[in-house]
């Protein structure tokens, strides 16, 4: 069985989430909830009468007559306007995924606006790779990276999520996926034919996992290969979001940070005292990183 994020280059299953072409009519909703539950004709005319009587939207109507949900609704107009959630998580039903698991709730609102003032910076000044650090372990960093790059999927960009933690990787957790081989391998000489994994139910997201933890992270890190690597990403995808280690106890994150060149600053409310992240601020505007976003988390 196809696990849910296959290998970059492999073949994979269409999903509910294909693109319409550039300027095509969007698809009548009533065409769409059919396509997700058995409506027959009779309901749909049915459905046109209670909306002709009440005065009401065809999603509207429907409901009002229990043939579908508000959420077969809401994601029957997700499809119109281009916003993208899958209707089925399978393997992504993970309650940290908040960006599609309440595409509507009020973190995924602030992902969004993230996503908004990060594209905004980056449009103004050159676009380059999103570190994402913290000071501690459990501050969140791999839940802001993950819903940060899922955001920027729903936007229609393809982007890519690398895992920069070669300590305690946690990303393809998240995802579920196997571990593989991925970064630690390309970093060590070695050569990977597929080094993404890709999401059936967002396939604009692509993953590079940080894969077996070596015994030198930062030795690779913080080596031109690294550097290199994140550059031709960047020249390939939409936007590169990089998952790092704490940065307090060891120099892997500021190591990322000064390769990507942008950086977002995670703390976590209630546990985070403001001197570690000040000093994290200031480290990295002393390695030329522009710290682009600064995320207080409360989950």
């Amino acid at each position: 069985m196809m696990r849910d994020l296959p290998d970059a280059n492999d073949d994979f299953a269409p999903t509910q989430l294909e693109e319409r072409p550039a300027g095509a009519m969007p698809q009548p909703i009533g065409e769409i909830l059919r396509g997700v539950k058995p409506l027959s004709d009779a309901d749909v005319a049915h459905i046109l009468d209670v909306q002709v009587r009440m005065g009401v939207r065809f999603g509207e109507a429907a409901q009002a007559l229990s043939l579908v949900s508000k959420e077969d609704v809401m994601w029957a107009l997700s499809q119109q306007f281009r916003f993208r959630y899958p209707r089925e998580l399978g393997p992504l039903d993970n309650r940290q995924l908040i960006v599609l698991g309440d595409p509507y709730g009020l973190q995924a609102e602030a992902f969004r606006d993230l996503r908004s003032q990060l594209a905004t910076y980056q449009t103004r000044h050159t676009r380059r790779p999103i570190a994402v650090l913290s000071p501690d372990v459990g501050d969140g960093r791999s839940f802001v990276a993950v819903n940060l790059a899922l955001s920027f999927c729903q936007a229609g960009e393809r982007t890519v999520l690398v895992d920069a933690n070669l300590r305690t990787p946690s990303l393809h957790r998240l995802l579920g996926v196997p571990e593989r081989p991925s970064l630690s391998t390309l970093l060590a000489g070695d050569r990977i034919e597929r080094p993404f994994d890709r999401s059936l139910q967002m396939p604009s997201l692509y993953v590079m996992q940080a894969g077996t933890p070596p015994p030198n992270p930062l030795d690779l890190l913080d080596q031109p290969q690294f550097r290199q690597l994140l550059d031709g990403l960047n020249r390939e995808f939409d936007r590169v979001i990089v998952d790092t280690p704490a940065a307090r106890g060891t120099a892997d994150a500021r190591v990322v940070a000064a390769a990507c060149g942008h950086a977002v600053i995670v703390g976590r409310k209630h546990r985070s005292a403001v001197d570690p992240l000040q000093s994290l601020h200031q480290r990295l505007k002393k390695l030329d990183v522009s710290v682009i976003g600064v995320v207080m988390n409360e989950v």
